[in-house]
């Protein structure tokens, strides 16, 4: 996990300023890299189309929305596998058995795909769009969905400039084409401009998705057969992870899809829901954390990574009582030095954002009650991503269950406190995202703190004395579809 972290750090050993901020820009790629290229390029080729386009805004709406499903449905039918592949991925990394990594990529793709193409098969079956425009919209749902998969896989290359100009290139390209179409379009009998727009942003997609796929096949060559649904074993050895992706990735979008349920949900072309003022400031909220996803992976997880090898050392090479406990209290001080510098300046820069928030989105031509919104979900992002941080450290000490229990309340509260604000009008709308990632990070850094100042106790008596093969129903799947594909 902490491979590209410890490489990026290089840059940061150099005063010169260039070097720092391209370290950090390579970063802000590495940690959020679908999301920036999604959001980003929506929100420029959006700009484009309202300022220069000429573009029917029912057209414009229908290709906002399209996109914005494929992205977040994508992220959620993948999220829930993550964790599970990255483990068993670090497991043979451990053993320097990185001959399963193109295998397993291919078989996760084949799962993502065929779950994919099912869900998209029963979503547009009765659905009025054009064939050209479902198909198009289904290519690009199974691209975003192969550029999550391919970012966990890459995490291990190391390779953080080709990483980068991936993401840069395909929205550039996205931009290219999207002007392109618009000057030169397609003939189509129906949804001729959504339609074009479509077919233009998916080619950047799909430049960023070829190369981060050639990358992956050119770091880890497949030298010898291997079973390439072997992680599958894991879903049984370890079913807290995929709870534990699953819950925190469809928790961080219920409260959107409940929404649209709501009176201020729209519907398009008979086929999406969306909430037009609820779902501009929550894509833009979510962009405001980008900077804690990046100080994690180049500080935080880099620093502290240093001191859990040491600790850990001592434990599994038969380190003294004492050699353990001082690296214990070296590990936790790094630990929560680093949190607390993550939270101050997240903090800081998400309430200046809230402050300048108002100036900025009206210049941007939204609605004072979007932008009030937008100030909502804005804390609830904060939360959000300091609630994931915690998670993520919580797996790096074996606490799953309390990783699994801080997604199940994120979950939970964001149901049940959307659905009882939701009666009381649009001045509640986001305060549910906002108080359910309050619990869940409250919740989280409690148990963080008491799981701490036990940690060499949890660790030795999680070790089993007798090693016993978990052989469950995904176990016995992987091998029936190894042997028969």
């Amino acid at each position: 996990m902490a491979g590209i972290g410890f490489t990026l750090q290089k840059l940061f050993h150099d005063d010169y300023l260039t070097l720092r901020v391209r370290a950090y820009a390579y970063a802000s790629f590495i940690a959020a890299g679908p999301w920036m290229l999604s959001v980003g390029s929506i929100a420029l080729i959006n700009f484009m189309l309202v300022q220069f386009g000429h573009v029917d805004d029912a057209q414009r709406q229908l290709f906002i929305v399209t996109v914005s499903y494929c992205f977040i449905f994508s992220q959620i039918l993948s999220g829930g596998w993550q964790l599970s592949v990255t483990r068993y991925l670090a497991d043979h990394f451990f053993q320097n058995r990185l001959e399963v990594v193109t295998p397993t990529y291919v078989g996760i793709s084949r799962i993502i795909l065929g779950i994919s193409l099912i869900i998209a098969v029963i979503f547009y079956w009765s659905s009025p769009l054009s064939m050209v425009y479902k198909v198009t919209s289904v290519l690009l749902f199974f691209m975003i969905g192969q550029i999550w998969l391919a970012m966990v896989f890459l995490t291990a290359a190391k390779d953080y400039k080709i990483i980068s100009y991936s993401f840069l290139a395909g929205g550039l390209v996205s931009i290219i084409g999207v002007i392109v179409l618009m000057r030169y379009p397609i003939a189509f009998e129906q949804h001729e401009q959504a339609t074009n727009i479509l077919i233009g942003f998916s080619c950047g997609i799909l430049l960023t998705m070829s190369i981060l796929v050639f990358v992956l096949l050119r770091s880890f060559p497949a030298k010898e057969a291997s079973n390439p649904y072997g992680f599958l074993h894991y879903v049984d050895k370890y079913p807290s992870l995929l709870w534990i992706g699953f819950l925190y990735n469809i928790g961080v979008w219920t409260h959107n899809i409940i929404i649209w349920l709501g009176p201020s949900g729209v519907r398009i072309e008979e086929t999406f829901m969306y909430s037009p003022i609820y779902d501009t400031p929550v894509f833009l909220a979510n962009l405001t954390i980008i900077p804690s996803l990046v100080l994690f992976v180049v500080s935080v997880e880099t620093q502290f990574y240093d001191k859990y090898k040491t600790f850990y050392g001592y434990v599994t090479h038969g380190g003294t009582l004492e050699m353990i406990t001082k690296a214990k209290k070296r590990m936790v001080e790094v630990l929560w030095r680093e949190l607390y510098r993550l939270t101050k300046l997240q903090g800081i820069l998400t309430l200046f954002i809230i402050l300048i928030s108002d100036m900025l989105l009206e210049r941007l031509g939204l609605q004072e009650i979007v932008i009030d919104i937008f100030k909502m979900c804005a804390l609830g992002a904060l939360m959000n991503s300091i609630m994931l941080i915690n998670i993520l450290i919580m797996l790096y000490f074996e606490d799953r269950k309390g990783a699994v229990i801080t997604g199940g309340i994120y979950f939970t509260l964001n149901v049940i406190l959307t659905f009882a604000l939701l009666p009381l009008g649009f001045d509640y709308y986001g305060f549910s995202y906002f108080m359910a990632g309050l619990a869940a990070y409250s919740w989280s850094g409690f148990r963080l703190l008491t799981f701490l100042k036990r940690i060499e106790v949890h660790t030795f008596i999680s070790q089993s004395i007798i090693y016993k093969e978990v052989r469950g129903f995904f176990t016995r799947l992987s091998e029936k579809a190894y042997w028969r594909f």
